[in-house]
């Protein structure tokens, strides 16, 4: 599979899964299983997270390695800005703050420290071009994502921003769902709330797994063998929901744009789904709360992983070119445009660069820069 399939592959789930999410934003997993049973059916097009990723991907193409936070900062200046004439329609909070600190003239990071909205999943929700950037590089797309994570988020903010390009770069190398988290860890602090949340996950995952397995085997020790039946497969799942939900999600917070919390339920959305797309999407998805960030995130990681192939052709055809609500300097642009971009970028560059090296190996690029994390 060529990277540029995988890049494809990335940028498409990541449409897919924001659109698919869209209606079930803020729903619980009961209302959510109540209204359409398992969500499966793109409904509508896609919110700001498809918006941003193509922004971040153009930031990529124009700078490469060498992108700064400063020239981040610029871009939102250059082209987000004019085209704003008032409150951003669509944009989360981190995204309406930042803009507002640029308009008073602050520079990153105080513009991802000034408006207290920090530890939103807004970094997280664009992350992935850093990792199509870097395959199997891990570090490095984490070093990159932090450069534009700085112009709007802060602390947890920008963590979950690195975990996801992390789980990415290790996709876009083939590498199985397992070694993708175990990326998503490595360039994230293990004292960190976002690795606390991802380890939660993950173990209340294995933990509803392995009981489920025990109880099958019971069953089928007694009975006899015998297909699973729908309800033992919803029953199962909504289990293992509920696990999820106990384990990472912060019942008493208002707002569901929790970055540790959004990228710990996309994680194990992944596990979930065996790396596949549409199964890792419609499992994320049916986690409710921020469900077009945790199912762009799904899909984003299990694209890289699956390639354009594995993306369901009924939801490649849904996707289409951006409206720009959000941000009207990409309207009319297509995800797939932009992953051939990427990929062309990439292709030069890994002519130059030297051979990837496994996740949590010390960097030896000559634009890397140590961050102390």
């Amino acid at each position: 599979m060529t990277y540029r399939d995988r890049a494809r592959g990335c940028l498409l789930g990541l449409a897919a899964g924001d659109a698919l999410g869209a209606p079930a934003e803020n729903l619980t997993p009961s209302e959510i299983r109540r209204r359409w049973g398992r969500l499966t059916e793109i409904e509508r097009g896609g919110t700001d997270d498809t918006e941003y990723a193509i922004f971040a991907a153009s930031l990529l193409v124009r700078h490469g390695h060498g992108l700064t936070s400063a020239a981040v900062a610029d871009a939102y200046r250059a082209e987000v800005l004019p085209r704003i004439a008032g409150p951003m329609r669509g944009a989360g909070f981190s995204e309406l703050g930042t803009v507002e600190a640029l308009r008073r003239g602050l520079e990153p990071p105080m513009t991802g420290l000034v408006h207290q909205h920090g530890w939103s999943d807004g970094l997280a929700m664009r992350a992935a071009p850093y990792g199509i950037f870097c395959p199997g590089d891990p570090a490095e797309a984490a070093r990159l994502v932090e450069e534009d994570g700085r112009v709007s988020q802060s602390g947890e903010g920008i963590l979950g921003g690195r975990a996801v390009a992390g789980a990415v770069a290790a996709a876009m190398a083939g590498l199985p769902p397992r070694e993708g988290v175990a990326a998503a860890l490595s360039v994230v602090p293990p004292d960190s709330w976002t690795a606390r949340a991802i380890e939660r996950a993950v173990a209340a995952l294995d933990r509803v797994t392995d009981r489920e397995t025990d109880r099958e085997t019971d069953r089928d020790t007694s009975a006899g063998s015998a297909d699973e039946s729908d309800s033992d497969s919803d029953r199962r799942e909504a289990a293992l929901v509920e696990a999820l939900h106990e384990a990472v999600v912060v019942r008493h917070y208002p707002w569901t744009d929790v970055a540790p919390e959004a990228v710990a339920l996309a994680l194990a959305a992944y596990l979930a789904g065996g790396g596949e797309v549409e199964a890792s999407v419609t499992f994320a998805v049916g986690l409710g709360r921020d469900a077009d960030t945790i199912g762009a995130i799904a899909g984003a990681i299990a694209g890289a992983g699956q390639g354009e192939a594995g993306v369901p052709q009924r939801w490649a055809a849904r996707v289409g070119p951006v409206a720009g609500t959000c941000l009207p300097v990409v309207a009319g642009r297509h995800v797939l445009t932009v992953a051939d971009e990427l990929a062309d970028e990439l292709t030069g560059d890994l002519a130059a660069r030297p051979a990837a090296r496994p996740a949590g190996e010390p960097a030896d690029h000559p634009d890397r820069t140590a961050k102390g994390l």
